[in-house]
């Protein structure tokens, strides 16, 4: 009678322990990648050669900016934005940052901004941190 090796010693823990990661690494790719744009984004910021739409959502413990970037002149590989909450003196009391997805040009690139607010906030300020110019990967 033979044996069949791969079903004993270390190769079946390893495969499997390799599936579960691709499957896992696929399944975070996969929810990170998804942004859902409102499609109502009443707010504008016109900062220089990168135009941003967006919306403040606004969820208990979050308050999230949702919206594109965009960029007629260049074409972008890498965005940082932040989001403030600032108090009625000006101060920041909250603060988060994200990245634009992709290189984007003449085209629009999603972004989702979150923060977890303080309670103290009475405004809130979206703001370019950093641009890197080229297409993704230079």
């Amino acid at each position: 009678m033979r044996a069949r090796a791969f079903l004993t010693g270390w190769a079946p823990s390893w495969m499997g322990v390799s599936l579960w990661v691709l499957v896992l690494g696929t399944a975070a790719w996969a929810a990170s990648s998804s942004i859902v744009i409102p499609a109502d984004l009443p707010n504008r910021s016109d900062l220089g050669d990168v135009r941003l739409r967006w919306a403040l959502i606004q969820d208990p413990g979050t308050v999230r900016a949702v919206g594109v970037a965009e960029s007629p002149n260049r074409v972008v590989s890498r965005t940082t934005l932040e989001l403030f909450g600032a108090d009625r003196e000006g101060r920041v009391v909250s603060q988060g940052q994200g990245d634009i997805q992709g290189g984007f040009g003449s085209t629009s690139g999603p972004f989702d901004v979150a923060l977890r607010p303080t309670g103290r906030e009475a405004r809130f300020e979206l703001v370019l941190v950093h641009v890197q110019e080229g297409k993704p990967g230079d």
